[in-house]
């Protein structure tokens, strides 16, 4: 299963790449692929922390 992951990303990145290469702004569509890419990162490392914190309190540490 772990290789198809890896099989599905790198079809996904020359996927993108193909995209890009079509897309007149270049500059503008690798910003809106940052934000997100930054937004839902710091939404699981959020959602991480609040995880941590409740398992800690069930626990009792």
């Amino acid at each position: 299963m772990n290789s198809l992951k890896g099989f599905g990303i790198c079809f996904l990145l020359a996927a993108t790449l193909v995209a890009m290469r079509k897309l007149a702004q270049v500059e503008y569509a690798l910003l809106v692929l940052t934000v997100i890419l930054i937004s839902g990162s710091t939404g699981i490392y959020v959602a991480s922390r609040q995880r941590h914190r409740k398992d800690r309190r069930i626990a009792g540490d």
